[in-house]
């Protein structure tokens, strides 16, 4: 009998610090807690901007791109919190005070010029967006969080390529309506 505890004992000894070592492998360093609270930010402030644009746009095609972003980046959000919380990361619950402010003053717009300025700046944020992902899964030690990132940054292209084909077919919309009207 006493072997026999023994044996279970020495068994679950061994087994620990494979247990810790699970347990420490769900964490992650620090560099990539912060640049997972930087992305989920970055998912808000689109889907923010998205619900603002979805009501406010003229454009069929800008209102059904600004409702592409809403459903695309909640999507993005989502699985990013379910890896947050399997990384124990805590992450932010709404949008930057900067991307809010910009969002308001862009809102002041109406029309043909919100539509072109929306789209304008959908462009600038992807692009902007498609490095900063491709830089942080360069640099990412977490496997996890890696794939995320570069599952992230296919969608992100994704969305830069129709940004700027709407852009630019909203550009073209914009400048021909505005001079053909005259106030």
């Amino acid at each position: 009998m006493r072997s026999l505890v023994s044996l279970f004992a020495a068994g679950a000894l061994a087994a620990m610090p494979a247990f810790a070592q699970l347990k420490s492998d769900q964490r992650i360093d620090n560099a990539d807690a912060a640049a997972m609270k930087q992305l989920a930010q970055a998912n808000i402030n689109e889907i923010e901007g998205g619900k603002a644009a979805a009501s406010k746009a003229q454009s069929p095609d800008v209102k059904k791109f600004a409702q592409k972003m809403v459903d695309d980046h909640t999507q993005m959000l989502n699985d990013l919190k379910t890896l947050a919380r399997q990384k124990s990361v805590s992450l932010p619950e709404s949008g930057s005070l900067k991307d809010k402010a910009q969002m308001t003053m862009m809102e002041r717009s109406s029309g043909a010029e919100f539509d072109k300025k929306y789209m304008e700046e959908m462009v600038k944020d992807h692009q902007k967006d498609l490095k900063e992902v491709q830089d942080l899964a360069a640099k990412t030690k977490d496997a996890e969080f890696k794939a995320s990132l570069q599952k992230a940054s296919g969608k992100i292209n994704e969305h830069l390529q129709l940004a700027q084909r709407i852009a630019s077919s909203s550009a073209a919309g914009a400048s021909s309506s505005s001079s053909s009207t005259t106030k």
